[in-house]
């Protein structure tokens, strides 16, 4: 996976909003299957958004380019010593 994660989010988000839409406009209209369906939809995309999420995390710390400087994390840190 090598796309620009600016572009993969926008996507996400887009068709995120459509099935909240399509929530809630089946919600008001009492169309309770296609309101369960689009509940569905919708926590099949937040596992796609979570895994996604890993997948550019992991991408990210494998490339590190070479003007930008890595600060180490919390995990991986020792309290300085004084003297």
């Amino acid at each position: 996976m090598n796309r620009n994660p600016v572009d993969i989010a926008l996507l996400h988000v887009s068709e995120t909003k459509h099935l909240l839409d399509a929530l809630i406009t089946s919600s008001e209209s009492f169309d309770y299957q296609k309101a369960k369906s689009a509940l569905k939809a919708l926590e099949k995309k937040a596992r796609e958004l979570g895994k996604l999420r890993a997948e550019l995390q992991a991408q990210s710390t494998e490339i590190a380019p070479t003007n930008v400087l890595v600060f180490p994390t919390a995990s991986n840190t020792r309290p300085a010593s004084r003297f």
